[in-house]
């Protein structure tokens, strides 16, 4: 039986030693949208995991990358790490509420639009113990919607 880091690069495209060439910089994590709203991650710690070889945890990024692709567009070396979240979750038959209410979100307004997927998430983010996160993406939330500029006089 394929090991899944295998079948992961076998999906990507990606080989093993593509990601020696991570210097380390860490700025994936600076620019990570998961960040912005208070989790701590670091994308490096992934790569870092399918480099060695070890098994990979159930790493935050997994459960809630965004797909934003912000972290490939600051990488030097521009390694897409969300292609490789979705490797992992398609090879693992992991979709949580967040990928479920996103696709739906797509399928009926063609587009993710952040308060129906926050809204279908509800008892996720609930049960979960994310509300505390809630003022953080309302605030990202604000920054994504667009602003309407007023009739003066």
């Amino acid at each position: 039986m394929q090991k899944i880091e295998e079948r992961i690069f076998e999906y990507t495209g990606y080989k093993q030693e593509d990601f020696s060439v991570c210097l380390g910089c860490k700025i994936c994590a600076s620019v990570c949208t998961l960040n912005d709203v208070g989790f701590k991650v670091n994308p490096q710690e992934l790569l870092l995991s399918l480099f060695m070889g070890l098994k990979i945890k159930n790493h935050v990024l997994i459960n809630l990358c965004t797909s934003c692709y912000r972290c490939t567009e600051s990488c030097p070396w521009e390694i897409r790490i969300p292609e490789l979240v979705r490797a992992i979750k398609e090879i693992t038959d992991k979709e949580e509420s967040f990928t479920k209410a996103m696709k739906e979100s797509i399928r009926i307004f063609g587009r993710v639009y952040e308060p129906y997927v926050i809204l279908r998430v509800l008892p996720t983010i609930i049960l979960k113990g994310y509300v505390k996160y809630l003022k953080r993406w309302k605030d990202y939330i604000n920054f994504h919607l667009p602003t309407f500029a007023g009739k003066k006089g």
